[in-house]
C-alpha cells in the first residue's frame, strides 16, 4: 500500500469520529435544554404549591388555636372539679369521721356503766370480767382502730384548712374539726385509764416448787437470811427472783396491747393537738426533773400513805396520753404496794395480841425487829412492782419511741421522749415514796426517834426511852439500811430511763444531774433518810445507856448480881454486832458523836461498841 492510500484512510477515519463527536455534543445540548426546562417547571410548581400551602395554614390556623384553647380549658376544667371534689371531701370529714368517735365513745361509756354495776359480782379475772365487758358493750377492736384512721383525717383536714384561711367557710370548718378531734382524744385516754386500771396488777404470786426457779423467803426470817439471801441474789444476778413473794408479770391482754398502741402510734408526737407541732417544752414537764435529793423531805403526815408532796401532784406532760397512762398505772401500782403492808401489818398486829395471851412481855423487845422485817419485805415487794410496772411501760409506751426508717416518717420530737421518761417516773415514784413511807414510820413509833431518851427535862417528865428498848430500835434501824443498801442501787436501776436515745450525739451533752427524775431521786433520799433516822437511833441508844436510871453505886447491887444495864449491854453488843456494813454507811455520811470523821475516815463497828461499853 501507497502512502497516499494511506493517508487517504486516515483522514476518512478521523472525519468520522470528528461527525460522531459532533453529533454527541449536540445530544447533550438538547439534554441540557431539556433539563433546564425542567427545573424551571418544577420552580414553578413549588412557588404555587409554597402559595397554595400558605393559603390553607391562614385557614387552618384559627381553628388550631381554637382546638388548643378548648383542650387548656378542658383541663383547667378537671383540675377544677378535682379540686372541688376535695374541698367537698374536706368540708364533708366530720360527717364522715364523726361517727366512728361516736362510737367509740359510747362503747366507753358503756363499759364504765357496765364496771359500775357488775363490781358485786364475782368477775374479779382479767379475762373474764374484760371479755363479758366487751360482750355487752360491743365495741370491737375494729371500732378502735377505726377512730385511729378518722383522728388522721380529722388532722389532714384541718391542715388543709389552715392553707386556706382566706375562705369564708374555713373559721366554723375549723371549729368542728377540734371538736370532733378533741372528743376523740379524751375517748382514746378514757380507753387507755380503763385498759391499765381494769388489767390490774403487774405481778402475780411465785409458783413454789418448781426446779430452778424463783425462791420464796420465808415470813419468819432472821436479818441474817436475809442478808444471806440478798447476798446470793446479787452475786447470781437474778436479785428479782430471791426477793419477795410475788413476781413481776404482763398484766394487759394481748387485744389490750394492740388497742393502746394502736392509740400512742395515733397520737404520737403532736398528734393530740391540731396544728404545727409545738416548738418549745411544756412548762409542766420541766418541774419533773433535776429536784435535788436534799429537797425530798416529809411533807405528809405520818400513816397517811404518802412521804413528800412531789408524788401528790398530776401529772401534766403536755401529752394527754401519757398523762392517762401515768395515772392509772400510779393508782394501780399504789394500791399494790399499799396493799400488801396493810396486808402483813394486819397479820403482825394479829400475831402481836395471840402472844400477849400468853406472855405480858416477854416479846415486846422483838416487836422492832418484826417491824423492820415487813419494811424491809415491802422494799422487796416494791422492786418487784416497779419491774412489773415497767414490763408495762416497754410493751405499751416504749413502741412509740422507735423511729421508723421511712422517708416520709415524721421524726420523734424530745419532748414526747421526756414526756414518755416524766409519765414512768410518776408511777413507780409513787411506790418509792409509799415505801420510803413505810420505813421512817417504822423508825419513828417502833423505833422510838419521837421518844427521849431522858428521864426528866426542864422539869418535865418525857417519854423515855430505855435501854432494851432502843437497843431494838437501833438493830431495827440498821436492819433496815441492810437492805435498802442492799437493794437500793437496784431498785434505783429499775426507776431510771433515759431521756435521750443512747445511741444519739445529744445523749452526752445532757448532765446527769438535769436527766434524774423524780423516782431517781426518791431513790436516793430513801437512802440519806435511812441513814439519818439509823443514826438517830444509834444515838437515842448512846444516850439511853448514859442516862440510865440504873446506873450509878447507888443502884448497883451489893452482891455478886450484875446490874440491869450491864445486862442490857450485853443484849446490845450481841444484836447490833452483825451490821457491819449498815454501820459503816452511817459513819461515811453522818458525823456521830463518837466518831467525827466521815468517808473513808470513819470508825467501825468496834469503835461505836467501845464508846457504849
Amino acid at each position: 500500500m501507497t502512502a497516499d492510500t494511506s493517508s487517504i484512510i486516515l483522514s476518512q477515519v478521523l472525519a468520522g469520529e470528528a461527525t460522531d463527536a459532533r453529533s454527541r455534543i449536540e445530544a447533550l445540548s438538547n439534554a441540557l435544554s431539556k433539563m433546564k426546562h425542567t427545573t424551571s417547571e418544577a420552580s414553578r410548581c413549588c412557588e404555587a404549591i409554597a402559595k397554595r400551602s400558605t393559603h390553607l395554614d391562614s385557614l387552618t390556623s384559627p381553628a388550631s388555636d381554637a382546638s388548643a384553647m378548648l383542650s387548656q380549658s378542658a383541663s383547667n376544667l378537671a383540675s377544677t372539679l378535682a379540686k372541688l371534689k376535695d374541698a367537698r371531701d374536706k368540708f364533708e370529714t366530720v360527717r364522715d369521721c364523726e361517727p366512728a368517735i361516736d362510737r367509740l365513745r359510747d362503747g366507753i361509756r358503756a363499759a364504765e356503766e357496765f364496771r359500775k354495776n357488775d363490781r358485786k359480782n364475782n368477775l374479779r379475772k382479767q379475762g373474764t370480767f374484760r371479755d363479758k365487758t366487751n360482750a355487752a358493750v360491743g365495741l370491737s377492736e375494729q371500732d378502735v382502730y377505726a377512730a385511729a384512721d378518722s383522728m388522721e383525717i380529722l388532722r389532714d383536714a384541718f391542715d388543709y384548712f389552715l392553707d386556706r384561711k382566706m375562705w369564708r367557710s374555713t373559721p366554723a370548718a375549723l371549729q368542728q374539726l377540734e371538736r370532733v378531734h378533741k372528743q376523740g382524744v379524751t375517748s382514746m385516754c378514757t380507753l387507755v385509764t380503763n385498759h391499765l386500771i381494769t388489767s390490774g396488777q403487774a405481778i402475780r404470786l411465785k409458783r413454789s416448787g418448781q426446779k430452778d426457779g424463783p425462791l420464796i423467803p420465808e415470813k419468819e426470817e432472821t436479818a441474817k437470811m436475809t442478808r444471806d439471801r440478798l447476798t446470793k441474789g446479787l452475786q447470781n444476778r437474778d436479785l428479782l427472783k430471791s426477793i419477795g413473794e410475788y413476781e413481776e408479770q404482763q398484766p394487759v391482754e394481748s387485744r389490750s396491747i394492740r388497742e393502746m398502741r394502736a392509740i400512742f402510734e395515733c397520737l404520737e408526737g403532736d398528734g393530740h393537738q391540731l396544728g404545727p407541732p409545738r416548738k418549745h417544752e411544756p412548762s409542766t414537764l420541766a418541774s419533773v426533773f433535776g429536784v435535788p435529793a436534799n429537797r425530798v423531805i416529809r411533807t405528809e403526815k405520818v400513816g397517811s400513805g404518802g412521804y413528800s408532796n412531789f408524788v401528790k401532784k398530776s401529772l401534766k406532760t403536755g401529752f394527754p396520753q401519757l398523762d392517762a397512762y401515768g395515772e392509772a398505772r400510779k393508782e394501780v401500782a399504789f394500791k399494790s404496794v399499799d396493799g400488801y403492808y396493810r396486808r402483813i401489818k394486819a397479820e403482825r398486829k394479829k400475831r402481836a395480841e395471840q402472844s400477849k395471851n400468853f406472855d405480858e412481855e416477854g416479846n415486846r423487845d422483838n416487836d422492832a425487829d418484826i417491824a423492820a422485817r415487813d419494811a424491809v419485805r415491802c422494799l422487796e415487794h416494791a422492786m418487784v412492782v416497779v419491774a412489773g410496772e415497767k414490763m408495762v411501760y416497754k410493751a405499751i409506751i416504749a413502741p412509740s419511741l422507735v423511729q421508723t426508717q421511712d422517708e416520709d416518717a415524721i421524726s420523734i420530737s424530745p419532748f414526747y421522749r421526756k414526756a414518755c421518761v416524766a409519765a414512768y417516773s410518776h408511777v413507780v415514784a409513787a411506790i418509792v415514796d409509799r415505801t420510803m413511807d413505810i420505813i421512817e414510820t417504822v423508825f419513828l413509833k417502833e423505833g422510838g426517834i419521837g421518844q427521849s431518851s431522858g428521864a426528866e427535862k426542864d422539869g418535865k417528865t418525857s417519854n423515855t426511852l430505855k435501854v432494851r428498848t432502843a437497843a431494838s430500835a437501833a438493830a431495827a434501824g440498821l436492819r433496815m439500811l441492810d437492805g435498802v443498801r442492799m437493794l437500793g442501787p437496784s431498785l434505783a436501776k429499775l426507776c431510771d430511763m433515759p431521756i435521750e436515745d443512747p445511741k444519739s450525739p445529744e445523749f452526752r451533752k445532757v448532765s446527769t444531774a438535769s436527766k434524774m427524775s423524780v423516782a431517781s431521786t426518791l431513790c436516793i433520799a430513801i437512802h440519806r433518810t435511812t441513814v439519818k433516822n439509823c443514826a438517830k437511833t444509834l444515838e437515842n441508844l448512846a444516850k439511853a445507856i448514859q442516862e440510865d436510871p440504873n446506873d450509878g453505886p447507888k443502884h448497883r447491887p451489893v452482891d455478886a448480881r450484875l446490874a440491869s444495864v450491864s445486862s442490857d449491854m450485853v443484849r446490845v453488843i450481841r444484836i447490833i454486832s452483825p451490821f457491819v456494813s449498815a454501820y459503816k454507811s452511817v459513819t461515811k455520811r453522818r458525823a456521830l458523836p463518837w466518831d467525827p470523821n466521815i468517808g473513808d475516815e470513819a470508825g467501825e463497828m468496834d469503835s461505836y461498841v467501845r464508846f457504849l461499853i
